[in-house]
């Protein structure tokens, strides 16, 4: 917990949004998350440089929030500070680059992408999250991912601000690999011209096959596990267990989508931790295969 004093200090230093025990359940698609000891929301890059430098100053744990769709946010919550980069939001257009910040939503980017008649972005459709968010998770589909129309990147270290072309970064399947304590302020995408109307289309027929397989109208955390490089897909594993609709506490297993958890309104992360604990297991046992996490637990 922040003192009285780092409170003060903190509240003259930062610009943007602050508040202090904050319900991280607020922030997660799966709606679970104990409280963090502080939340932030800087104005814009200056003002985030110079509150991390404060936080990093002090030796205070620190880490980048984006829009929570694959995170599980223990019940405990998180200690330290928690920053949104919402407030970066800004999409500019150069030709067929073009220049996106971290904050914006993909569902945002998407439409952009198709009233701008550019194409590359429709594999991203319903994928909740940010950008900076899925740049770190490279995400995607089988039809492609965001780290395929990365041109280059713009991250801020403590004070300093680095842009890295594609060439020098390391994209693998649901990862980046960063420097530690880097964060990713913007991208440069590179995408190609199209007609509207054909993109409008792809896009309302990947929407409309992800609508009867995914259970969208419940709180969740969207995939669950990677699915592994030499085995069927990590839904077939868990199918092959018959655990669609396994529950623990408010927690389930979608009858949609067996590699999906939702939240049916009383979940805790504890409930998802056990289920999560439990789908590995079985899978081990069934089909020999070691799943791994897609999402991210954090927190205490």
């Amino acid at each position: 917990m922040f003192s009285l004093d780092q409170q003060k200090e903190l509240q003259g230093i930062a610009k943007g949004v602050l508040r202090f025990n904050e319900p991280m359940s607020e922030h997660t698609t799966i709606k679970i998350g104990g409280p963090a000891d502080v939340w932030f929301e800087p104005v814009n890059v200056e003002d985030l440089a110079n509150t991390i430098k404060w936080i990093d100053d002090h030796d205070i744990s620190r880490m980048i929030f984006g829009n929570g769709s694959n995170v599980l946010v223990r019940d405990k919550g998180i200690r330290g500070v928690v920053i949104s980069l919402k407030n970066l939001n800004q999409i500019v257009r150069d030709g067929n680059i073009v220049k996106v910040e971290s904050g914006v939503p993909l569902g945002q980017l998407v439409s952009w992408s198709i009233e701008n008649s550019l194409s590359g972005l429709e594999s991203l459709t319903l994928i909740p999250g940010t950008v900076g968010g899925a740049i770190i998770m490279n995400a995607g589909t089988k039809e492609g991912t965001i780290g395929d129309r990365i041109k280059s990147l713009k991250w801020l270290s403590k004070v300093r601000i680095s842009t890295v072309s594609s060439s020098d970064l390391n994209f693998s399947y649901r990862k980046l690999k960063m420097p530690k304590g880097v964060i990713i302020i913007e991208a440069d995408l590179e995408l190609a011209t199209g007609d509207r109307q054909e993109i409008e289309s792809k896009v309302e027929k990947i929407k409309s096959r992800r609508k009867e397989i995914q259970p969208l109208i419940w709180p969740s955390l969207g995939s669950v596990f990677k699915n592994p490089e030499k085995a069927q897909a990590a839904w077939q594993l868990i199918d092959d267990c018959n655990m669609r609709g396994v529950r623990v506490g408010g927690a389930r297993i979608s009858n949609e989508h067996a590699n999906w958890i939702i939240n049916e309104g009383s979940a805790t992360a504890k409930d998802v931790e056990v289920l999560i604990k439990m789908i590995k297991e079985h899978v081990k046992d069934k089909s020999d295969v070691n799943l791994e996490p897609e999402i991210i637990l954090v927190g205490e």
